[in-house]
């Protein structure tokens, strides 16, 4: 692959703490273990997918914010902000300086920044871009540059809302800058499945978004384990510091039916 424009997936949901920076860095492991070129990029201030695949900024390395830098001047293209790292995927990292771009805004036609970059991109097949878990400026450039929308959650009401409102944040992006944006693939994470809310909610997400085997968007579920929370703590993916945990597995299953879409 890797002749045209990449297939960009943003990874998105209305609500923190609901595994959607530990599925971004394990779905892109597994996608490249899969033999596509995987890019992620880190567009929360927070940057954990940067810490989670263990790159460190210098003090002259190049981030996500001045790829898109209000000031034209100040601006680097994508190429020169992006990393390698250990995991056979590449990074385009996050700071904190981020935060200036979230809450100041992007300036004149900064929606449309991301999303014109990464029409030069033509190395990779794969782009995952790590949402904010808000609809800002930054969730809203990458909602503008993406093909798709993986939208990442747990089991419970509150998850279930947030889901919902980012069908609107979708349903209002289509209306501007994006008309084909749908959201393509939904993910349960951290799956407790001896409770019937975490069935329930997974039987409702089957029913509403269709079973994959179907030709739906629901992916699958993620089980809990302690190795998540682990591999995180080591700045691994789940399946370098486990490869046979159950997240570990169902990850690398996710991330074959992600390709499968992809190569398609």
């Amino acid at each position: 692959m890797t002749s045209s424009r990449p297939r960009v997936i943003a990874v998105a949901m209305q609500k923190g703490g609901v595994g959607k920076t530990t599925s971004t860095i394990n779905l892109g492991y597994h996608l490249a273990e899969e033999g596509l070129a995987v890019l992620v990029i880190d567009a929360d201030q927070q940057a954990h997918s940067t810490s989670g695949l263990g790159v460190e900024l210098g003090d002259d390395d190049a981030s996500l914010y001045e790829v898109l830098h209000r000031e034209r001047q100040m601006r680097v293209p994508l190429r020169e902000a992006i990393h390698s790292t250990a995991f056979g995927l590449d990074l385009v990292p996050a700071d904190l300086a981020l935060k200036e771009l979230e809450t100041g805004g992007l300036g004149p036609g900064g929606q449309m920044r991301l999303a014109r970059q990464l029409d030069e991109v033509t190395d990779y097949d794969v782009v995952l871009i790590d949402c904010p878990p808000a609809l800002g400026s930054m969730t809203e450039a990458a909602l503008a540059a993406a093909d798709d929308v993986l939208a990442v959650l747990e089991a419970g009401p509150d998850e279930i809302r947030a889901l919902i409102r980012l069908g609107e944040a979708v349903m209002d992006v289509q209306d501007g800058l994006n008309p084909d944006l749908e959201i393509r693939f939904v993910l349960l994470a951290n799956y407790e499945g001896g409770t019937r809310v975490a069935q329930s909610v997974r039987d409702g997400l089957v029913r509403d978004w269709g079973a994959w085997d179907a030709g739906g968007a629901y992916l699958g579920e993620i089980p809990h384990t302690i190795r998540v929370r682990e591999a995180k703590d080591r700045a691994v993916p789940v399946a370098v510091h486990a490869p046979t945990s159950s997240a570990a597995v169902a990850y690398k299953d996710a991330a074959k039916r992600v390709a499968e879409r992809v190569r398609a």
